[in-house]
């Protein structure tokens, strides 16, 4: 049981780090863009890691995922979908 809250907690604050990670890139990338900002080295490293944070949020966080069915409905719910509700009578 103990191991379970571990693993909990382990896998929140990756999941936390990541999320801080990815907003501070962008972050850094807009300024950059815009001008506001002169890239050193640590900059360029934000810079370089964002196409890295969208692609592992788009392969395992977003809705576009492979096989992500949340906006389907569950395998065990029949739906009727009825373009008439008179017919329903």
């Amino acid at each position: 049981m103990h191991a379970i809250w571990i693993k909990l907690a382990a896998v929140f604050i990756l999941g936390m780090v990541f999320f801080l990670s990815l907003i501070q890139s962008i972050m850094v990338t807009v300024a950059w863009w815009k001008g506001e900002l002169v890239a050193g080295v640590w900059e360029w490293i934000w810079i370089g890691f964002l196409p890295v944070w969208l692609f592992v949020y788009f392969r395992y966080y977003s809705i576009f995922r492979p096989g992500c069915r949340a906006c389907l409905p569950p395998d065990n719910h029949l739906t009727q979908h009825h373009d008439n509700p008179r017919e329903m009578e």
